[in-house]
């Protein structure tokens, strides 16, 4: 375990067990399919670093990846609307993150097109005669 960033007051046993309860905030907030990308870290700063690397870089590859759950996205029957709607803005913003954007008219489409048969006529009576479809609108 690294001690580089360690206060000087601070005693060794003290920083591990910080290092400890930072490690085990980060991982209970990962789902297991991340979780197991990071397992083999050892610090809570190695662990973060890991992270970083693999979900909030602007390499082209994390780029199609957050554009592939974003335009995958389905909300199923009967599951909670609002959740949909956080999980929806969650990719959204991931995607800010690593700076692609989306005009609102695309926003509100990719959340008309991610909601289950029942919304159909809800879905219609959103896209037809208007000139455009602004996120807020449809949400």
């Amino acid at each position: 375990m690294g001690v580089e960033h360690k206060p000087e007051a601070m005693s060794t046993e003290a920083w591990i067990k910080a290092d400890l309860n930072a490690m085990s905030s980060i991982e209970i907030h990962l789902s297991d399919e991340v979780t197991y990308n990071v397992k083999e870290e050892t610090t809570a700063k190695g662990t973060w670093e890991k992270l970083e690397k693999l979900y909030m870089g602007k390499t082209l590859s994390n780029k199609l990846f957050l554009k592939d759950q974003l335009y995958n996205l389905r909300m199923e029957e009967g599951d909670d609307i609002m959740e949909h709607l956080n999980i929806f803005n969650r990719c959204i913003n991931d995607l800010l993150r690593v700076e692609v954007k989306y005009e609102e008219e695309d926003k509100a489409l990719l959340l008309l097109r991610s909601l289950p048969l029942s919304f159909k006529h809800f879905r219609t009576a959103l896209m037809f005669g208007k000139e455009t479809h602004w996120f807020e609108e449809v949400v």
